[in-house]
């Protein structure tokens, strides 16, 4: 208790409350397990020269977390141990499938994929390898599952508060490696690379943690060509991790993490994921640990007479905002002018002919419903939840976008999540990926400029909110 006695006791700051950054909503929770079965076809590597998989390194999961708005609106956010969702009819299907048995519109869920290379791709389209027999059972388990979280995590809809919050995490590295006049995807030691976490906890009123949230950007490609086991590679270890501590689900959202990856990656050693894991796992608890209680804020309580004149603080129940708005923007973009399959087959001559069956394949897929040359449009879900504000879109978007929309909106909490409700099979690069040009840039559909483009569509929509 502050001194009342001494000639001091009155002073006080000029901020006498303060909180962080804070929502307080209803919202619900759920997770499910749809580990396939050992067999399936798993990974998307060219180099690989096996297809079926082996073992089960950790299970897959989803976690669902459900928003009631003040109307009995529900909105979902889905995070899954995906790769990509494979190509347009397929993602198509399987969204409309679960939008259907959830009961609500597309737009009211984000379904994002964490982009582990470790496991088995749901489309069936792909060339038949050993172990694709199993893909149509593995769609309809993802299905099921995802269905059957969101409605759970519906009927879990309570008050609760979320305190949000920016740590840092150093495992990703910057993977666009000029070597002689080319890049190659490797670690680029001259380049630092966004290491912005983004992390949301979740308590009810009476304060028991009920879910984290943590977006982070970096390529899960630990695991590569060598890997026979399913896995959700560093992604994993540290769910593990943060909900052995916090006895509460964690959903993963994938961040800009286009040209981010692992330092030590393509490896066959699932020890070398958890490793991973483990520094993702224990930054997201580092975030957490720093937070106040659940549901606090800080109270100025007086001035305390020692050796120097102390302040104290003191915690008390606070209240986040409940604003919430969602929407959906289509941000017009460019179709580069690309080469036909046949100048490709030509230009790749000569490599692996698994790698090369798989860069065409993947090429023929990402062509369908565009046009070379062509304009389009780009989907962007924003979605604000009292004071943190998710930006969702379906590519592979370089660190730009989060590192732009954060520097341009200081003060606020910005979830960047790639990978959600489309195939999410390209990338949005920066410019300068197209001059050497990276891997990234020649894979793409869309024109130089797209980042850049989205970057300052979506900003202006942020400044509305």
């Amino acid at each position: 208790m502050a001194s009342t006695d001494s000639p001091n006791a009155s002073l006080t700051p000029s901020i006498t409350h303060w909180r962080e950054a804070m929502s307080s909503l209803r919202a619900g929770v759920a997770q499910r397990e749809f580990t396939p079965k050992v067999g399936i076809a798993s990974g998307i590597w060219g180099a690989s020269k096996k297809s079926r998989s082996e073992s089960i390194h950790i299970g897959l999961f989803l976690t669902a977390i459900a928003r009631e708005g003040n109307d009995g609106r529900k909105s979902f956010i889905v995070g899954i141990d995906l790769c990509v969702l494979g190509c347009a009819e397929c993602a198509d299907d399987l969204l409309e499938e679960i939008a259907k048995g959830v009961g609500v519109s597309r737009d009211q869920i984000l379904f994002s994929s964490s982009h582990t290379h470790a496991v088995p791709m749901p489309c069936i389209h792909r060339p038949k390898k050993d172990g694709s027999e199993f893909v149509p059972e593995f769609r309809e388990l993802i299905i099921k599952n995802t269905i059957d979280a969101c409605i759970e995590a519906g009927s879990k809809i309570a008050d609760v508060d979320i305190t949000w919050g920016y740590g840092h995490c150093d495992l990703a590295v910057n993977r666009d490696l000029p070597c002689g006049e080319v890049e190659v995807v490797a670690f680029n030691p001259e380049i630092i690379a966004d290491d912005t976490l983004t992390v949301g906890r979740i308590s009810t009123r009476d304060g028991k943690i009920i879910a984290t949230i943590a977006n982070y950007a970096c390529h899960p490609t630990t695991l590569a060509w060598d890997n026979m086991a399913i896995s959700p590679d560093y992604v994993g270890m540290a769910r593990i991790i943060v909900e052995a501590e916090t006895k509460a689900p964690m959903l993963f959202l994938q961040g800009a993490s286009g040209e981010l990856s692992p330092r030590n990656q393509y490896s066959g050693d699932t020890a070398l994921a958890d490793r991973n894991g483990a520094i993702l796992g224990h930054a997201i608890l580092s975030t957490l640990k720093a937070m106040q209680s659940p549901g606090c804020g800080l109270r100025w309580n007086g001035i305390v007479e020692s050796g120097a004149l102390l302040g104290e603080w003191n915690e008390e129940k606070v209240t986040g905002s409940s604003n919430a708005k969602e929407f959906r923007v289509d941000v017009p973009v460019r179709v580069k002018e690309w080469k036909s399959i046949e100048q490709l087959l030509e230009e790749w001559a000569g490599i692996d002919p698994d790698a090369l069956e798989e860069r065409i394949e993947r090429a023929k897929r990402l062509r369908i419903g565009y046009e070379s040359g062509a304009e389009v449009t780009h989907p962007v879900w924003i979605w604000q939840w009292g004071e943190a504000i998710f930006v969702a879109q379906p590519g592979e978007a370089y660190s730009y976008i989060q590192t732009e929309l954060r520097k341009r909106n200081p003060g606020r909490i910005i979830f960047v999540v790639n990978l959600t409700n489309a195939p999410g099979l390209f990338y949005l690069p920066i410019r300068s990926a197209y001059n050497a040009p990276a891997y990234q840039a020649w894979q793409t559909l869309l024109a130089p400029g797209c980042i850049e483009a989205v970057t300052d569509y979506v900003d202006k929509e942020l400044k509305k909110i």
